[in-house]
């Protein structure tokens, strides 16, 4: 599973109910990032317009390490996505969710097909 660079805890300390001794090292799944249904309702749902909630969304990230690049790939996507609904107004998905094949890649949440009527 794709990880995060490790980080070494200054202290002991308790997360969510497991335990982590003073220099023990601490990654997060990259893939995990928005899933957390405590946080965002029914996380594992396309929902384009979903309020990002009072922790906002982990994509690119918060602070000075926010990604120089969101607002080109923001515009980008609405772009695409926009061009795309104008020429097949129709668009939908075919099939059950189940049915969408995953990328073998733990480190981000993707689907290599995604069978769509038009």
């Amino acid at each position: 599973m794709l990880l995060s660079i490790p980080r070494y805890a200054r202290e002991d300390a308790d997360l969510y109910g497991t335990p982590v001794r003073r220099g023990e090292a601490v990654m997060a799944a990259i893939a995990a990032a928005n899933r957390d249904p405590r946080a965002f309702p029914d996380p594992d749902r396309l929902d384009l317009g979903r309020d990002p909630g009072a922790h906002g969304h982990l994509g690119f990230a918060h602070g000075p390490h926010f990604c120089l690049g969101a607002s080109l790939a923001r515009v980008q996507v609405q772009v695409a996505i926009t061009a795309l609904l104008r020429r097949f107004p129709g668009l939908a998905a075919a099939g059950a969710p189940e049915e969408n094949r995953r990328a073998l890649d733990p480190g981000a949440w993707r689907v290599t097909s995604l069978p769509v009527t038009l």
